[in-house]
This record gives C-alpha cells, sequence and structure tokens, in this order.
C-alpha cells in the first residue's frame, strides 16, 4: 500500500509545494515600482527556474506515485469520483499547482509577468495558497486513517508542512544560483536562512512532540499501545538510525547550526550544504515515520 513511490511522491509534493510558497512569498517583497514596470533579466531568470524546478518536482512526484500504484485505469476514478477524498482533492491540487508552476514560469521566461499591482498580487497568492494546500493535505490524509494509530495525530500534517517549507526556503538559493543570478540576490536570499532557522527549530518542537505524546497519560487502549509501538519502533528499531542521524542530525541539528553561525559569508557553498541536509532530512523523516506505520512490530523485532 506504502512503497518507496508513495514516500518520493510525499517528499517530492512536498517540497514543491514548499518552492512555491517561497517563490510567492519573494514575489509579494518585489518592489512595487519593478511590478509596474520592468523587471530585470535578473528577476525573470530567478522566477522562471525556480517555477520550472517546482513544476518538475512536482510532477516527478506525480509520476512517483502512479508507478507505485501501477493501477492506471484507477486514475479516471480520482479525477471524477463519486464523492470528495484527500486523494481526489489532493489530485486536483497538485494538478492545478503543476499548470500554474508551468504558466508562471513561462510568463517570467517571456517578460510578459508585468502586469497590474492587484494581478501580479493575486498571482502570487494563489501559488502561496496552492503551495499550502499541497504541502499540508497529504499529512492530512494520512493522519485521517485512524487503522494507524501513530498517524492519527494533528502534528503529523504540521510535521509536514514545516519540513516542506523548510525545503522551500533552503533551494531558493539553489534556484538562483542555478540561474546564473546568485550574485544579484545573494544578500537577499542570505536573509532566508534566518526564517528557515526559525521553521526548523518548530519542526524540532513538533519533532519532539511527536515523540513524547504517544507515552503521556496512562491509557492501555488499543490505539494507545499501537501509537507507543510504531514510537518505540521510530526511536529504538530497525529505522532508529536513520532517525536519529539522518533526519535528526543531518537534517535539523547540521542545518541549524550552519544557519546560526555568525558571519556574514555569501559563498554559495555554505547555502548548498544547508539545502542538501534539509531535502535529505526531510526525505528520511518521510520515509521512517510511512515505515513505522506499516510495520511497526517487524521493525522493533529487526533493532
Amino acid at each position: 500500500m506504502f512503497g518507496i513511490g508513495v514516500v518520493c511522491y510525499l517528499f517530492l509534493g512536498g517540497m514543491g509545494g514548499g518552492l512555491c510558497i517561497v517563490l510567492g512569498i519573494l514575489a509579494l517583497m518585489v518592489p512595487d515600482l519593478l511590478v509596474s514596470g520592468c523587471f530585470s533579466s535578473a528577476y525573470r531568470g530567478f522566477f522562471a527556474r525556480g517555477y520550472a524546478a517546482a513544476a518538475l518536482i512536482l510532477l516527478l512526484g506525480s509520476l512517483c506515485l502512479l508507478a507505485d500504484s501501477g493501477n492506471y485505469d484507477a486514475l479516471k476514478h480520482l479525477f471524477v469520483p463519486r464523492r470528495l477524498t484527500y486523494l481526489t482533492a489532493g489530485a486536483y491540487l497538485l494538478t492545478a499547482l503543476i499548470v500554474i508552476s508551468v504558466a508562471y514560469s513561462i510568463c517570467w521566461r517571456g517578460g510578459s509577468i508585468r502586469a497590474l499591482r492587484t494581478l501580479y498580487r493575486c498571482r502570487a497568492i494563489l501559488s502561496i495558497l496552492l503551495g499550502i494546500a499541497v504541502t499540508l493535505y497529504t499529512g492530512l490524509y494520512l493522519s485521517d486513517l485512524p487503522a494507524v494509530a501513530v498517524w492519527h495525530t494533528p502534528l503529523l500534517p504540521l510535521l509536514f508542512f514545516l519540513s516542506s517549507l523548510s525545503c522551500g526556503l533552503a533551494c531558493a538559493p539553489v534556484v538562483a544560483y542555478m540561474a546564473g543570478e546568485w550574485g544579484a540576490f545573494s544578500a537577499s536570499l542570505v536573509s532566508l536562512v534566518k526564517v528557515d532557522a526559525a521553521v526548523i527549530a518548530l519542526e524540532i518542537a513538533i519533532v519532539a512532540l511527536f515523540v513524547a505524546a504517544p507515552f503521556w497519560g496512562s491509557s492501555d487502549s488499543s490505539a494507545s499501545l499501537a501509537r507507543q509501538v510504531s514510537t518505540w519502533a521510530l526511536i529504538g528499531g530497525a529505522v532508529a538510525p536513520a532517525f536519529w542521524v539522518a533526519f535528526v542530525a543531518i537534517g535539523l541539528a547540521c542545518p541549524l547550526a550552519l544557519e546560526l553561525r555568525p558571519g556574514r559569508n555569501r559563498a554559495f557553498g555554505r547555502y548548498a550544504i544547508i539545502a542538501a541536509a534539509v531535502v535529505v532530512g526531510a526525505f528520511v523523516m518521510r520515509y521512517v515515520i510511512v515505515e513505522v506505520g506499516v510495520h511497526p512490530e517487524a521493525l522493533i523485532g529487526g533493532a
């Protein structure tokens, strides 16, 4: 039911959605004088490459999900369902975000993004709202499955959202570098690491709550016991090394330490390391959470 393709989909969908959120926010921060005037090639190159990257990431995520399911005939039921479900809403949201990402990339690349300020802001806000919806719905879908106790918590959508937003913030400098505009935007994008540091700090707090919450109280219900078994599998079972090393140490502690390091170093290498660490942590976090939800007893037995 939940193979590696689903994990890749959760990861890539979140990263693509997070990047669209960040691009939308950065677009809103463009000076009003430029909105009603002529954007420089630096702006056009950065946003065109950014939205193209987001569209590609989201499309790859969708293909991973499709390949994992193998049931291509079910697509018609996904888009024309008898009733609205999380999966159906997610398919609509993901498709819409891919379409507007491609459209925005074409507009920025062609220089036709110039428009009335209100229309320009509506475009940016749509990118933000759809990005938030895409980053949230997978967590909401998993948390709405009471049969998997460890997922059945409101902390899961929040954790997925913060992880996705962190990916978007960490990848924005990479987009600027790949677009050849690092020199033009390095001073502005360096400030993103401060925002990402705050997001990672919140993510650490949510992870701590996610791990500790199953052991609060003395409930002997089957759901509570199942949640504790899954959590033990996460922190002390077969996936524990991936959780503590790849996610907590590399994905959270390493980028946070680099982002909080004093100094005004604008060398791209530092931000490339931050982005790589955040991306690795985001993927591993989704992998271990899916694993402990699917077969926690086997993971404890393999510890």
